[in-house]
């Protein structure tokens, strides 16, 4: 009987899924969008129905064994998926309400609460070498209990959304030391939530879940649920790491010098560190990494390929059914630099490097001579500027940039992974199966669980399909754009203010 590993990535916008076999090749992908779930109920507030995540997840799963081969049989399965979102489970592991999204970020004045009361960003690092970012999951389960109190006594665990589809297959709630951190709660350097942070705060211990490595058995699928997706009873299912982890080892960023750039509906720029670095004014997130004796450091945009769907369904929307090759072909016509059309990449806020949740996107330069294509080239160009920016913060505690391992869905797009090489100035490695490396990262951690030497080793063996090398002629371009990139925070913090303001007092 072969055996078959397979991974799960619940994502913000989809589910993919992918199974391997015993020598990591790809055996069967699937996918399951849900772009139209994500709800806006007024200011920072992102609901998504947790029946639909699960769903998703179960119908990839369920897809996958009906395609596989005869004689194939899947042993393990392996999770990972967007960190930061709030899922509250009853006794039964039933979910209470809407999944609180990781771009929501309605609690503000909670996460205020918690810095004034951990003595400051400087106060907080002392329990968790991490700052409190708006999306943690931590200001969300003090802003349930003051909102909904009645829902709220009836919480059994708060997991996040890899992490309740994990307890659906098996009946187990329980979550992974990348996910932990995402809390804002638990101390990275001692693997553990911090009990004196949450007396300070007080936030309950007894609804936050048990907390497991990444390769760590969590438990075996439910004999209903197996009959339902066509898996055995005892298929083992792992822990599993957040997105921003899983993607980052996946790709096979996990040496000194190779960073790795995730290009989702947001986006990241991480690196693997063989130690926990102290987080200095707390300008990154520094999580256990999937890998033993591994921690990543990483930062990010929150508005990456969100930025470039809002632009196909409103400036694009009479090219829709050619998909983005008509956006594509445009774009490549556009000379580096768009002609001093700059766009500055913040639809959803921003985490860095200012934690700034009302910050909104920004065109400037604008004049009659640009046309559809310099709008999307300016928005490819500024979102690899911004990448450029908060890389400097990363760059504090890692080796100086030898490649990027380029990934996600956005790297099918060749122009954008040469602009990164461009703007970088430095090689981009397209990570093979680029639009699944999280999937395939978490079946490679199914398939290697409980040896770590294992999968250290085939996560450095990620393949890659295409080298993009730097043009040296647009170095001199791309730095004078990134100087005026970096600008346009400064000069534009009032006006996110004053919006914000605004639309307070008028919005609907």
């Amino acid at each position: 009987m072969k055996r078959v590993y397979i991974g799960v990535d619940v994502g913000t916008s989809g589910c993919k899924a992918a199974a391997i076999g015993g020598d990591g090749g790809i055996c069967g992908i699937e996918s399951v969008r849900y772009d139209d779930s994500l709800a806006c109920s007024g200011p920072g507030c992102y609901d998504q129905p947790a029946a639909v995540l699960r769903g998703a997840a179960f119908g990839c799963i369920r897809a996958l064994t009906r395609g596989l081969p005869a004689g194939c049989r899947v042993d393990a399965i392996g999770l990972t998926g967007q960190m930061h979102g709030l899922v509250a489970l009853d006794e039964r592991l039933r979910p209470l309400r809407p999944i609180i999204s990781c771009v929501d970020f309605r609690n503000e004045k909670q996460n205020s609460g918690i810095y004034r009361r951990a003595g400051g960003v400087e106060g907080l690092l002392e329990f968790t070498n991490n700052r409190m970012l708006a999306s943690c999951t931590a200001g969300k389960i003090l802003w349930m209990r003051e909102n909904e109190p009645e829902l709220f006594s009836r919480v059994r665990y708060i997991v996040n959304p890899k992490d309740y589809v994990r307890a659906a297959l098996t009946g187990i709630a329980a979550t992974d030391e990348s996910d932990a951190a995402g809390f804002g709660v638990y101390d990275v350097k001692n693997r553990c939530w911090n009990e004196a942070l949450l007396e300070l705060i007080d936030l309950p211990k007894a609804v936050l879940p048990p907390v497991l490595h990444a390769d760590q058995t969590a438990g075996t699928v439910l004999p209903e649920i197996a009959a339902a997706l066509g898996l055995c009873p005892d298929t083992v299912v792992v822990a599993g790491a957040g997105d921003a982890v899983m993607q980052t080892v996946g790709s096979g960023a996990v040496r000194p010098g190779v960073y790795g750039v995730v290009l989702g509906s947001g986006g990241l720029i991480a690196a693997s560190l063989d130690k926990c670095a102290h987080n200095e004014g707390a300008r990154l997130q520094v999580y256990p990494s999937a890998l033993r004796g591994q921690w990543v450091a990483y930062t990010g945009l929150m508005s990456v390929g969100t930025s470039v769907n809002w632009l196909r369904a409103n400036i694009y929307a009479q090219d829709a059914a050619d998909g983005f090759r008509r956006m594509d072909e445009q774009a490549a016509q556009v000379r580096p630099g768009c002609g001093g059309l700059l766009f500055f990449p913040a639809l959803l806020g921003q985490r860095s490097p200012v934690d700034d949740p009302f910050a909104r996107g920004v065109v400037a330069g604008l004049n009659p001579a640009h046309t559809k294509g310099h709008l999307y080239r300016a928005m490819l160009e500024g979102l690899a500027l911004g990448m450029r920016e908060v890389y400097g913060q990363l760059r504090a505690v890692a080796a100086p940039m030898q490649c990027i391992r380029i990934s996600g869905g956005g790297a099918v797009n060749a122009l954008w992974c040469q602009i990164f090489a461009d703007v970088f100035q430095a090689p981009v490695q397209r990570a093979a199966e680029y639009a699944v490396c999280g999937a395939r990262g978490a079946a490679v951690l199914a398939s290697c669980r409980g040896d770590p030497a294992k999968a250290a080793e085939r996560f450095a063996a990620a393949e890659t399909d295409r080298i993009f090398m730097p043009d040296a002629s647009r170095k001199a371009l791309y730095d004078d754009l990134f100087a005026l990139y970096t600008q346009v925070y400064p000069a534009a913090r009032a006006l996110f203010s004053g919006l914000k303001r605004f639309d307070e007092t008028y919005g609907v």
